[in-house]
């Protein structure tokens, strides 16, 4: 065995340049697989022999935060710094000089607060499009020293995610072709503050501050670029394969990406051995607005079967009717999803259904991403081939809402069928019925 020491080195290319760079603000990545966590995590590593440095690595909720930064640094820290120990009660790295890094999240906005009276030399935010802009911008306010040691921000994202707007905004020379401003990917440009906003200036401005842009893909890291993992990109939605594989910043939802007539051929005959699943998405009020939407969906053979569609507005009463009757229609073997609101009245209500439904396969699912998020998975199972439509008066309403959402008027019948869908993947499924154990559960990335 050799007596050689694991080291770490930077990836030639973009993570070098990252690494490298004196720049104020870097946004580094636009893909999946680019080593930009890794990145972001060596970073702060450079001023560490400076006994009053302080660095802080942010990720949006603590969860993201262990599995992700915290644990891998475990790995890489000691390879450096073999007497650095990590103090699990606070959070944070001690290294012999004195300087520390620290792990923070800021699940809710008003967590920024938390660090009202910090002073950090080095922030660094994983996954910047989760995070909002105001805790950006608030957390560059805590960017300081008072002993001379330079000031860096550094962030590692794909595009997409709920702040995908605002980073777009922000390195909009680098990613918007509409800016007024042009840079090319890794150049430096310089911008102050105003009371009318950010200017981009020159640099010898007074007050000026610089950012950059340095894109990464999957295929610029050599430890993943000859793997599988890039077929399994291949394997997502068209709108998320297109973020996280291509990097693409200028790939939103959009009418017709995620949903296709073409991608849902139908059928005239279900399969007789499946495990179904009938969800309900409930709208709020009786009118003109929003539909109470059942739709039973059967997965049997790697095959997701859209079987029928029961939609109404309705009063309460009446939406607790066609429920409890459709219901008694599907049979007992057939599960049904209640999809629960947010609030102490989204589980009381859910609880009442329940309670309606008593001798039912009856099950509550929590709703906590937004809709285009939720339909993500079922859209990359559609244009693999693998949904089918049991056909039905209803067919040509669903695939016209599909293929028109997210930009449609409706959307009832999308979130009911993403709901269905993540019914049937989930453990829950193979663990309740017998029968589906020998279907694995779909795996997200």
């Amino acid at each position: 065995m050799s007596d050689e020491q694991p080291t770490w080195r930077p990836i030639p290319g973009p993570q070098t340049r990252f690494l490298s760079s004196a720049a104020y603000e870097v946004l580094f990545g636009g893909a999946a697989g680019g080593s930009k966590t890794e990145a972001l995590l060596v970073a702060p590593l450079r001023w560490v022999s400076e006994p009053s440095f302080r660095g802080l690595l942010l990720r949006r909720t603590f969860p993201e935060l262990e599995r992700s930064l915290i644990d891998r640094s475990r790995q890489l820290y000691p390879l450096a710094f073999p007497s650095a120990k990590y103090r699990e009660d606070k959070r944070y790295w001690a290294f012999p000089s004195g300087a520390r890094i620290a792990f923070g999240h800021l699940e809710h906005e008003h967590d920024v607060y938390s660090y009202q009276s910090s002073e950090w030399q080095f922030l660094g935010f994983d996954e910047l499009t989760l995070f909002s802009e105001r805790q950006y911008v608030y957390m560059l306010s805590r960017a300081r020293s008072s002993k001379g040691l330079p000031i860096r921000v550094r962030a590692a994202t794909n595009p997409g995610g709920s702040g995908h707007e605002w980073v777009f905004r922000r390195w909009g020379p680098w990613l918007d072709p509409k800016c007024t401003v042009h840079a090319g990917a890794g150049e430096t440009l310089h911008y102050r503050n105003t009371d009318d906003g950010e200017q981009w200036c020159t640099r010898e401005s007074p007050g000026a501050l610089s950012r950059v842009f340095i894109p990464s893909k999957v295929s610029d890291n050599p430890y993943l670029s000859n793997t599988d993992y890039i077929e399994r990109l291949k394997g997502l939605d068209p709108l998320t394969r297109a973020q996280l594989l291509d990097g693409n910043w200028l790939a939103r939802p959009a009418k017709g990406l995620l949903f296709k007539r073409a991608w849902l051929p139908i059928i005239d005959l279900a399969p007789a051995a499946a495990f179904r699943v009938r969800y309900w998405d409930r709208a709020a009020s009786a009118g003109k607005g929003d539909w109470t939407v059942g739709i039973r969906v059967a997965r049997a053979d790697g095959l997701f079967i859209v079987e029928d569609v029961v939609r109404l507005r309705g009063t309460p009463r009446e939406v607790q009717a066609t429920i409890l009757g459709t219901a008694e229609l599907d049979g007992r073997a057939t599960m049904i999803g209640i999809e629960q609101d947010p609030g102490s009245a989204g589980v009381f209500e859910a609880d009442s259904y329940v309670r309606l439904l008593a001798g039912h396969n009856v099950r509550k699912f929590r709703v906590s991403k937004d809709k285009v998020v939720r339909a993500q998975p079922v859209s990359a199972q559609a244009e693999g081939g693998n949904v089918r439509l049991l056909r039905g008066a209803w067919n040509e309403a669903f695939v016209q809402e599909l293929e028109a959402f997210p930009e449609g008027n409706f959307d009832d019948q999308v979130d009911s069928f993403s709901g269905a869908f993540s019914a049937l993947t989930t453990a829950i499924a193979p663990a309740i019925d017998p029968r589906f154990r020998r279907y694995a559960p779909h795996t997200r990335m």
